[in-house]
């Protein structure tokens, strides 16, 4: 089993309860996409998802650009493991990786408030401009849950070197997708991913990276790589790659075991 920073179970139409990948992980985070949805929308899943929750399954939400002040406390109340602020494009709290928009006054009140409640900010679809100002006022966490690495494949949504430098600095985690216009921009394999997550270990610190494949959130995936049963090949990949036993552990399970074990002890909002 893999420990997964990023699916997109609960973003599926219709969050069927057998989407979310109960027994078949070592842990995930199950994200709510914004998309369409309203914000009652978005409550009703994160609620639902709360009230429901299996042990080893964590909230993750993607794209809040339905913050306000007002909503702040329930919002944080929900207790995510992160929060993104947006999707590729521009809203109302920052820039997304296909706009040039800077964090709003309105995103910095998103950051802190995130931020004081124990709330890690994913950074994952951010412009650089608004990764800058995201560091400059998240005194508590930044991490990117399902991004993968520039210098292997240059795409918008995957992170530079100094970005990715930056939230190890921090102490945060790269979660590695399986998304294949990030992983090679044509017909994508396995062993794609497998490069990414090798470059991240050996630049950044293998306590740095894990996975954050963004199943359920794209059908742009390698066609041996669709599914948690799949992603168990990965560790002989790694192996073969030099890596030994304990640390693929630590990049498939262990680094974000530890983190999400982390989150258990955060302050109350």
């Amino acid at each position: 089993m893999i420990c997964d920073f990023h699916n997109d179970a609960l973003t599926k139409e219709g969050a069927a309860e057998d989407a979310v990948p109960q027994g078949r992980t070592a842990g995930a985070v199950c994200a709510v996409f914004r998309g369409g949805r309203s914000f009652s929308g978005v409550a009703a899943i994160a609620e639902r998802f709360n009230a429901e929750r299996a042990e080893g399954l964590w909230l993750g939400l993607e794209d809040i650009g339905y913050f306000t002040r007002e909503r702040s406390a329930r919002i944080c109340g929900w207790r995510p493991v992160y929060a993104s602020l947006t999707w590729n494009g521009e809203n109302g709290l920052a820039g997304g990786c296909l706009s040039e928009a800077r964090l709003t006054p309105l995103g910095k009140e998103a950051v802190r408030a995130l931020s004081e409640s124990g709330i890690c900010v994913d950074v994952s679809h951010l412009n650089a401009s608004s990764f800058c100002d995201v560091l400059d006022c998240a005194p508590y966490g930044v991490v990117a849950s399902h991004s993968c690495f520039a210098a292997v494949r240059k795409h918008p949504r995957n992170l530079c070197d100094w970005q990715a430098r930056e939230i190890a600095a921090r102490g945060g985690l790269i979660g590695v997708a399986f998304v294949g216009a990030f992983l090679t921009g044509g017909r994508a394999r396995a062993f794609d991913a497998v490069r990414h997550i090798a470059y991240g270990a050996e630049k950044f610190g293998v306590a740095h990276i894990c996975i954050g494949s963004d199943f359920c959130g794209t059908d742009d995936l390698p066609a041996d790589l669709r599914g948690y049963a799949q992603a168990e090949a990965l560790r002989g990949m790694l192996a073969r790659e030099g890596f030994s036993a304990e640390e693929t552990e630590r990049i498939l399970v262990g680094n974000l075991a530890k983190f999400l074990r982390s989150r258990g002890k955060r302050k109350e909002p």
